[in-house]
């Protein structure tokens, strides 16, 4: 799952970042309560998810998170605290603050190492890198014969798929202008695409996921395709701006992902709203400018199916 969750910010004024409007006595009237709230229907929508496809999303995906404890807040602090869940989040040099996250399973991830990807140039979101592993629970197969170098050891730490290579984006907006931010878009995106050339230099059947935000209705990333969906989407994209849906959230997918992965937007009618002034539905966001309007985000999620997890033996 990936979600750009909108201004997910504590109410604490930092003075390293521009976040004074999301503060008690700012213009937005930003509190501990309306925090709380906003909190716990980001968990409400994340365990939703297991109504339509089954399962909870083992990775989760999150853009524009302030800080760690907003982040420590959504997993310890809500009904994912007892759901398994952990995070990486790592801080970037944006001005307003804003960064992005990973939550993932411990029951289906391990992580390996994390990395912060740095755009030159300006501030802006680091790039998050998370190598992680499928743990192999025993009683069931990975698909791999064992060999010499294979433990047979029932830990099932031990005996694992190849590692997953998961990067988290959320790309330079448009604001001034899509011409005149373009440059920047690019500058990030030459930074991920150096990122995933070098492990596919490596071994071309490196498993890699790259989700995001890319304040693009094209995503490219070279080496990489964008996953078909499973069927027609949930909804016409996951932004609405004057009435025309865009999607503007993607997952890229490496070659070893790509005949596996299913895309598609979550759209429960929780997380919309009437358009009043262009007819039909929109995501129901937390402020319509300075008024409190209680949703949790402009963007809908996207969720992506890309593996089954292990098969039980037959007996």
């Amino acid at each position: 799952m990936f979600w750009n969750v909108e201004n997910y910010f504590d109410p604490f004024n930092d003075p390293l970042t521009n976040d004074t409007e999301f503060t008690p006595g700012a213009e937005r009237h930003w509190t501990w309560q309306r925090f709380e709230k906003k909190r716990d229907g980001l968990a409400q929508a994340i365990v939703s998810v297991a109504d339509e496809y089954g399962e909870l999303p083992a990775l989760v995906g999150l853009a524009e998170v302030e800080n760690r404890l907003v982040v420590s807040q959504l997993v310890r602090k809500t009904m994912l605290a007892d759901l398994g869940y952990d995070f990486v989040h790592r801080e970037s040099p944006d001005e307003r603050g804003i960064d992005v996250a990973l939550l993932y399973r411990k029951d289906v991830f391990r992580v390996l190492a994390v990395d912060s990807l740095r755009v030159p140039g300006f501030a802006t979101r680091d790039i998050l890198y998370v190598k992680m592993r499928f743990p192999v629970k025993p009683g069931m197969t990975d698909n791999v014969k064992p060999g010499p170098e294979r433990s047979e050891s029932r830990d099932p730490w031990e005996r694992m798929k190849e590692p997953l290579h998961v990067f988290v984006v959320h790309l330079p907006s448009k604001r001034g202008g899509a011409w005149a931010s373009q440059g920047r878009r690019e500058a990030a995106l030459a930074v991920l695409e150096h990122a995933v050339d070098s492990l596919l230099a490596e071994d071309p059947a490196n498993p890699i996921l790259v989700m995001g935000d890319f304040n693009d209705t094209d995503a490219r990333v070279a080496g990489l395709s964008v996953p078909a969906f499973a069927g027609p989407p949930a909804a016409p994209g996951t932004l609405r701006y004057h009435g025309r849906w865009e999607q503007i959230d993607w997952f890229c997918v490496s070659p070893a992902l790509d005949s596996a992965s299913r895309m598609q937007i979550y759209a429960p009618p929780f997380l919309l709203e009437p358009d009043p002034a262009w007819l039909g539905s929109k995501p129901r966001r937390t402020y319509v400018g300075p008024r409190y309007n209680g949703g949790l985000s402009d963007h809908l999620p996207i969720c992506l199916k890309i593996w089954d997890g292990p098969r039980v033996q037959d007996n």
